[in-house]
């Protein structure tokens, strides 16, 4: 058994680095370190594996200063009174019972905060991308943990520096210049206009709620419309991967525009041409971290087949962790990267030690035990992967996810496909109409499928309390159980040569 992947030491070093980035009070005395380290590793010219631990501790040393220097750039200072100040809005607002929720931009000095709004007629009607000026007192994110989950760390990890309640009559419509902001964010905001303009065309649909909350969440990566109890239901089940856009979501896009450009004698263009295509998408739906992992192994993935090289590896997935990781190193504390990462590495280590279960001619005679076999060893190696994290973090197993994968991964296939088909027939209504209805009927009948899977007696274990060393040792016994099975399987190989 020999795992090739050089870069997941880098990984792994970074990785540790960043958690240790909290005891480096300024992110410059980091150069104490990482400069004798880098002179250390040079002279090691000639003993390589010196060299090379060399190189870990000076990834380590750089994850901590990459994470010193983010938590810094977080930590503002904001005025103790009431001030003025030009935010624009960078998320769909969530009307609530008593106050509208949005993130924001300042105006000044770009930071990012949370804002609450006492609900009123004119606040109901705030959208994406408008410009307002606020009268209120920003405060540093507050300290809450329920269970394992940290809110001002999961603040951290998508850069909030603040949050501010507004009272009525304390905010007006203000027209806010972007010029000085950063281009990245420009673009972002722009494509968010976008997909508010596309989420206002799918409410012409005249869908019913529960139906439009699904289907903004799967293709656009809008959750917010999504009701607590149907949101709890995709929960029990096991089946709410489905709900945050993902690797799956951007293979259909891939397969999409693959379909109209793959045929080019331009391999190269074609390929940048879907690459494009990708990362438009990515930043439509709002560059989740898991559409992120997702998007750059695409990247590497169309960048490898143009070399016909070995195209998704644990090598793969480490470069793309340790490039995430470097732009922002408060994402490996994201529930999200964790489940997203821990997924697609139990994919690529688990899924082949049961695919060997069924013999290879077995499967290529029979074309529907094939498709049936994929998809149950992807979900088993999904769902080993993702299990302790989940139980962790929400103390709950859903017992029935392999019953709800059957049923979901199919479908939402089938939803993504209706809808793009009807986004692309907008000017033939009566065709539109009829595949609108088609795409409801689908979307109704999984949540009814779903609702029912998540009263089956026992469909779901709650109340899991999981400490910290507990989640590490459940992890160190999968992966002694994957060094056993590699052994095995190889043993079986080499005995079927033989």
């Amino acid at each position: 058994m020999k795992l090739h992947a050089p870069l997941l030491p880098l990984a792994i070093s970074l990785i540790i680095g960043i958690t240790l980035g909290g005891y480096l009070d300024n992110w410059s005395k980091g150069f104490y370190y990482l400069t004798p380290l880098l002179l250390i590793s040079c002279l090691l010219r000639r003993f390589p594996r010196c060299q090379t631990v060399g190189i870990w501790g000076c990834t380590l040393v750089l994850g901590a200063m990459l994470s010193s220097m983010r938590g810094q750039q977080l930590k503002t200072k904001w005025p103790q009174e009431l001030i003025y100040q030009e935010v624009v809005v960078t998320s769909e607002p969530v009307i609530k019972e008593k106050v509208v929720t949005f993130d924001a931009l300042t105006a000044q000095h770009h930071r990012k905060i949370k804002c609450r709004i006492v609900r009123d007629e004119a606040s109901e009607h705030i959208t994406i991308g408008e410009g307002i000026q606020i009268l209120s007192k920003v405060t540093p994110i507050h300290q809450w943990r329920q269970n394992h989950f940290d809110y001002q760390r999961y603040m951290q990890c998508h850069n909030f520096a603040g949050e501010t309640f507004i009272r009525k009559g304390y905010w007006q419509p203000r027209a806010v210049s972007l010029e000085g902001f950063p281009l990245i964010e420009k673009a972002r905001l722009r494509l968010l206009r976008l997909r508010h303009r596309l989420l206002l065309h799918y409410q012409q649909w005249e869908l019913g709620s529960q139906v439009y909350g699904i289907i903004a969440a799967m293709t656009l990566g809008d959750k917010s419309q999504i009701g607590t109890e149907l949101r709890d239901i995709y929960s029990r089940v096991g089946a709410t991967h489905v709900l945050a856009l993902s690797g799956m979501h951007l293979m259909i896009i891939y397969v999409v525009v693959t379909l109209f450009v793959g045929w080019w004698r331009f391999r190269t263009l074609s390929q940048m041409i879907t690459v494009l295509a990708i990362w438009f998408f990515a930043f439509l739906t709002g560059l989740s971290p898991s559409i992120m992992r997702a998007a750059f192994m695409i990247t590497v993935y169309a960048l490898l087949s143009l070399g016909y090289r070995e195209r998704m590896s644990v090598n793969t997935l480490a470069f793309t962790a340790i490039i995430m990781l470097v732009i922002n190193p408060f994402a490996l504390y994201d529930i999200g990267f964790q489940l997203s990462f821990a997924a697609v590495l139990a994919i690529v280590l688990i899924n082949p030690l049961f695919t060997t279960i069924i013999p290879l001619p077995v499967l290529q005679r029979h074309r529907w035990l094939n498709i049936f076999w994929g998809l149950t060893t992807v979900s088993l190696a999904a769902q080993i992967g993702t299990a302790p994290l989940v139980a962790y973090y929400f103390g709950r197993f859903s017992t029935y996810f392999l019953l709800s994968n059957y049923l979901v991964v199919p479908l939402t296939t089938i939803i993504l496909y209706l809808t793009l088909t009807c986004m692309v027939v907008f000017w033939w209504s009566s065709l539109q109409q009829l595949l609108v209805m088609s795409l409801s009927t689908i979307v109704s009948l999984m949540n009814l499928l779903l609702s029912h899977i998540a009263i089956l007696p026992h469909s779901s274990i709650e109340n899991i309390h999981l400490t910290t060393l507990q989640l590490y040792l459940i992890y160190i016994f999968i992966g002694c159980m994957w060094v056993i099975g590699s052994l095995y399987r190889k043993n079986v190989q080499n005995l079927t040569k033989c």
